[in-house]
């Protein structure tokens, strides 16, 4: 209910008596009058090179002390995946009466969640929230395809290796201009056979046992038809999954059967 000195509406911290300022006027035991307060929250960002907060931006909330104000939420996110982010928090300075409230929630490897939520202070005032992150440093791997081995009309067309670093287990993929041929292991002990059907998309997926090599490397020969049209190419590609202490990473070769 507005209240009025004349015609003019009293407003949130005008009403005084003398030099006083009223927070609230009572006629008997009813509130004919309530001084409003603001919040506001400002916000540091102190994450780390690789993460990105979502918002920097202050947010402000007016209204009668002790009233709920409407929760939000940032976002703490990595940029890449050269880091794994492990955690996200705010240190808040100024926050005299322990209104705030953050919450960090999320899980996994990209992302943490900050939710802010409180109650309006008895007088205006800021808080001011520092946004810090931990995260783990990701290694980078090492991958090859290679080399290849042009063999002419050999239905042996391209003898390779393939070889990587750290843990995980990785997928080997591989598209063709041809029909169909396999992908067959050799080398350390032949470790099975995969179908290599000719047209894109082609062999997914481990082969039987792969993730099994553990001094990381095989060979491989790509076994296809002899005939039919000429340059045959083979495009091979090793993938690396993300892990604890690797970062993701994949890569690519061609090989080409020149033919007669």
């Amino acid at each position: 209910m507005p209240v009025y000195k004349g015609t003019n509406e009293v407003t949130s911290g005008n009403l005084r008596k003398g030099s006083t300022e009223i927070q609230n006027g009572y006629k008997a035991n009813n509130s004919f009058f309530v001084n409003e307060t603001t919040l506001t929250i400002a916000f540091v960002d102190n994450t780390s090179a690789n993460v990105n907060l979502s918002s920097a931006a202050s947010v402000s909330f007016t209204g009668t002390p002790g009233d709920t104000w409407s929760s939000f939420t940032r976002n703490v996110t990595r940029a890449n995946g050269t880091v794994r982010l492990t955690g996200a928090a705010g240190a808040e300075s100024g926050d005299t009466q322990n209104i705030l409230s953050i919450v960090e929630s999320g899980s996994g490897t990209s992302q943490r969640d900050l939710t802010f939520s409180g109650t309006l202070p008895t007088v205006t005032q800021t808080i001011t929230v520092t946004v810090t992150d931990t995260v783990v440093n990701l290694l980078a791997r090492s991958l090859s395809v290679g080399p290849g081995e042009n063999q002419g009309t050999n239905s042996y067309s391209s003898v390779f290796t393939i070889s990587w670093s750290g843990d995980g287990t990785p997928t080997l993929s591989g598209s063709s201009n041809y029909g169909a041929g396999i992908l067959r292991g050799v080398g350390q002990g032949r470790i099975g056979q995969v179908p290599f059907s000719g047209q894109p998309p082609q062999v997914q997926g481990n082969p039987p046992n792969f993730g099994q090599l553990s001094n990381g490397s095989s060979v491989y020969n790509d076994v296809n038809q002899t005939g039919g049209t000429y340059p045959k190419t083979n495009t091979y590609t090793i993938s690396m999954p993300e892990t604890l202490t690797y970062q993701a990473d994949s890569v690519s070769a061609n090989y080409t059967q020149t033919g007669p």
